[in-house]
């Protein structure tokens, strides 16, 4: 291999890669643009109202779990202690 075709080579390989950088950028300029249109079609705005409802019954459940476990181990330590 000579010197011009390693330049070549060289230049392809660069020009490969600024096509490369190029289409990225053009796809993500498309990609962002795409979310902003599907935010704005999708305004599926969550209020406060909903988002409290919904961790105050994650926080009954929990609740309910807690006492039954405690209950449950109440029961085993008197087994196991009276017997």
């Amino acid at each position: 291999m000579d010197q011009k075709t390693r330049a070549e080579l060289r230049e392809t390989k660069e020009q490969e890669k600024r096509e490369r950088k190029k289409r990225g950028k053009a796809r993500d300029k498309v990609e962002k643009e795409y979310q902003k249109n599907v935010e704005k079609e999708q305004k599926s705005l969550k209020s406060r109202k909903t988002e409290n409802e919904k961790y105050r019954n994650i926080d009954k459940l929990l609740t309910k779990a807690i006492i039954f476990v405690s209950i449950l181990l109440v029961i085993v330590l008197v087994i196991v202690f009276l017997i």
